[in-house]
């Protein structure tokens, strides 16, 4: 059934093009080795050797995970994201290479690549540890919008994690999106949770949402990054309720109505 589905799926993106544009980083992931559950604060206490068994290391963020998924499916979609021209930018490249994904992606000269150290305790949430790098200063300019006005969907994602589009209530990215809309372009957007004590928690995203979402054809924010958005009582509220679990697995339906 999933492989019929699969094929389903790939007949039907065929003859599409997609752009994925925004967030992109390199993510390495320790991986900690079978049995190392328990708390966060035992496991790496201060001073103590964590054996571990191996690590995995590829791009992430909203680019690489939806443009490359885009590519299996069988879309024609071109990457734009920002990178620096260092160390961790050229290993994104040479992963975007094998997929023929790089062609499009930004390079800066003064600008360093975004990484994320995901730390994947087994039993517990993961814990990300982030570098926005080159993201933050992501703006329109860096665009191209004649190979967008050819695509049939604009995929942009994390801009939680993209301080110029969240500036001045979204002014940057609701004028990137009027332009993109005026030239017949569907436009995606997907979201990424925010670190309470980024400057991102500090901004109006209830007034950001007012003034982008009437360009935007597809929105699918988790429960969590909404509540985080609208309604900041209520989501420390469910933190509270989770005590350190996922708050996943503490909400109820009648929480997201």
């Amino acid at each position: 059934m999933a492989d019929e589905r699969a094929a389903q799926n790939k007949r039907a993106a065929k003859g599409k093009r997609a752009v994925a544009a925004g967030h992109i980083c390199i993510d390495i992931t320790p991986l900690f080795p079978k049995g190392s559950t328990g708390e966060a604060g035992r496991i790496l206490a201060p001073g103590q050797l964590v054996q571990m068994e191996g690590v995995n290391i590829h791009p992430g963020g909203a680019v690489a995970n939806t443009g490359l998924a885009m590519k299996h499916l069988g879309v024609d979609v071109r990457l734009m994201g920002k990178i620096g021209k260092d160390e961790l930018g050229t290993l994104i490249l040479n992963c975007l290479e094998k997929y023929g994904a790089a062609e499009d992606m930004i390079l800066a000269d003064q600008e360093k690549t975004s990484y994320s150290v995901v730390l994947a305790i087994p039993g517990i949430d993961r814990v990300f540890l982030h570098d926005p790098g080159a993201n933050v200063n992501f703006s329109g300019s860096d665009l191209d919008f004649e190979a967008i006005k050819e695509a049939d969907l604009f995929h942009f994602g994390y801009p939680t994690l993209m301080q110029n589009m969240y500036r001045n209530q979204g002014e940057e990215m609701a004028r990137m999106f009027r332009q993109i809309k005026e030239g017949g372009t569907a436009i995606s957007l997907d979201m990424a949770a925010i670190d309470p004590a980024s400057k991102a928690a500090g901004a109006d995203w209830k007034g950001i949402l007012g003034n982008i979402l009437p360009y935007v054809d597809f929105f699918v924010p988790s429960a969590e990054e909404l509540c985080f958005m609208l309604d900041g009582e209520r989501y420390r509220e469910w933190t509270k309720r989770a005590d350190g679990r996922d708050v996943t697995e503490v909400i109820r339906v009648r929480d997201v109505k």
